[in-house]
């Protein structure tokens, strides 16, 4: 009689059935989850994380380079900067700005990019030392970016951690507000991973490494030339001296032997081809990463009006960096003055109220039309603060010599030759009151009392101390006149 396998009451429960359980999720998982939506992509089977090796291009890179080379060197400002942790902020985020801008850069190539940061512990505070003065703080340890397939953003806005890259084994929310900061490019709806720019060059790229190595193997084959030898003998013999003539350039025949050196055909349509084709892809590359491509030449020729659209074009570029990443850096600044419990600031980056020669003469133009331009206008238009722009009060006197041809009535039988600026000077010299001259007997006594023109001008502003200046310079010419001609009178005299 068989016996029955019967399992013992204390034997340890098999662990199969939850493992084929986390499997089926995990296939589950797999089978139903949302595909990428660059197309490129899709098409050639290529994940995001595997474009970075696009990176080891030499255009590429150097098209990328200037473009983030040309974002780093941005001036940058953390407003307002009265307050006692600005500094603090400042000196702070100055240590890690590289690590954040490129970082957050990199999702205009990828699509999306994630930065860590990892706080000091409250009890460990960082300190900023300013002078003999230390001021603790909770800073940064490290911020930088990580590895972009550890994550996932959402169509909803949210960023998942996946299960393969934390200890809980399953997709974790993460925490948007101190620890992980996203940076998204033309995200949309359908396509929550962003738009990569290197997806655009994906077929460019392979293509252009595809021909280098065609290229490459081409000229190692029929770029050397080829040593043709004819002779009536063995042609073992010539086969044996061709080989030695390689090598010491030395080759001896006799008088039925002839030796012919085949080359490649430089001016035909092989070079030409692959030349034109490795130009075209250069400038595509240049294109999409810079918007132009006056990088390397000017394909022919060039001007001023040619350089400077170009400038324009890249400078677009670079505003165009600074309006995706700044909603991340500004929410790294919340996180590290919420932790701390400071006021939130403001990050600026680059000059955006630079002053633009254009602008500037046109205000000058209309300034000089007489237009008034308020302080509002020039903060609006030129970044500048309150202090900057002072403000003249329209009580004070116009100190300008202006005509006054503004008249309520015009009568044809005045001076109708007189100029705006003349018939000004005729009313006020008409609206003064009548100067009071001395008399004869007082400018004769005047005239003895004093031995020279300084003495005269004493008495005579001892004479009449409450003249103005006019009727003063009036008297003095009188009396020196009066006195150079009794001076006259009394040489004639005495002759």
């Amino acid at each position: 009689m068989a016996k029955k396998n019967r399992k013992s009451e204390n034997a340890k429960p098999e662990s199969g059935g939850l493992y084929s359980h986390d499997a089926e999720l995990s296939l589950i998982s797999y089978l139903t989850k949302m595909p990428d939506g660059d197309e490129v992509l899709r098409k050639a089977g290529v994940t995001r994380p595997r474009l970075k090796v696009m990176m080891y291009d030499d255009e590429i890179y150097q098209a990328i380079e200037k473009r983030q080379d040309k974002l780093e060197s941005a001036s940058w400002r953390v407003e307002p900067m009265d307050r006692p942790e600005s500094k603090i902020i400042v000196e702070h985020l100055r240590e890690w700005w590289s690590e954040i801008l490129l970082g957050a850069q990199n999702a205009r190539w990828y699509g999306y990019s994630v930065l860590e940061a990892v706080y000091a512990k409250p009890e460990e505070p960082l300190l900023h030392l300013d002078g003999d003065t230390a001021t603790p703080f909770i800073g940064f340890k490290w911020i930088g970016e990580k590895p972009m397939q550890w994550y996932e953003p959402k169509n909803d806005g949210s960023l998942m951690l996946l299960a393969n890259y934390n200890a809980t084994r399953q997709d974790q929310k993460t925490d948007q507000r101190f620890k992980h900061f996203l940076t998204r490019c033309k995200s949309t709806y359908e396509n929550p991973l962003g738009e990569a720019l290197l997806s655009r060059l994906y077929w460019v790229w392979f293509f252009k490494t595809s021909g280098f190595k065609f290229w490459a193997k081409f000229v190692e084959k029929f770029g050397m030339p080829m040593l043709i030898g004819k002779t009536v003998g063995k042609t073992t013999d010539m086969r044996d001296a061709l080989l030695r003539a390689h090598a010491s350039s030395v080759l001896a025949l006799s008088g039925s032997d002839s030796v012919e050196i085949q080359t490649a055909n430089s001016s035909g349509n092989a070079s030409q081809t692959f030349e034109s084709f490795d130009k075209n892809l250069e400038r595509r590359i240049q294109k999409v990463i810079l918007g132009q491509t006056l990088t390397s030449g000017t394909d022919g020729g060039g001007s001023r009006a040619l350089g400077d659209v170009h400038l324009e074009v890249q400078n677009s570029k670079y505003k165009a960096d600074v309006r995706m990443i700044m909603p991340t850096i500004q929410a790294i600044i919340n996180a590290l003055c919420d932790i701390n419990g400071w006021e939130r600031h403001q990050v600026i980056i680059g000059e955006e109220k630079s002053l633009e020669a254009p602008k500037a003469d046109r205000d000058v133009k209309l300034k000089n039309a007489g237009a008034t331009l308020t302080p509002q206008y020039f903060k609006r238009e030129y970044g500048l603060e309150d202090g900057d722009v002072v403000e003249t009060p329209s009580s004070l006197p116009n100190t300008q010599f202006t005509a006054l041809p503004h008249r309520a009535f015009n009568f044809k039988a005045s001076a109708s030759k007189l100029s705006a600026a003349q018939q000004e000077v005729e009313e006020l010299t008409d609206g003064q009151d009548d100067l009071q001259l001395l008399k004869l007997d007082q400018v004769k006594e005047l005239v003895f009392k004093s031995d020279s023109p300084e003495s005269l001008a004493f008495n005579l502003m001892r004479l009449i101390p409450g003249a103005t200046q006019a009727q003063f310079t009036a008297n003095l010419d009188q009396a020196l006149y009066a006195a150079d001609v009794l001076g006259y009178v009394a040489a004639q005299n005495g002759k």
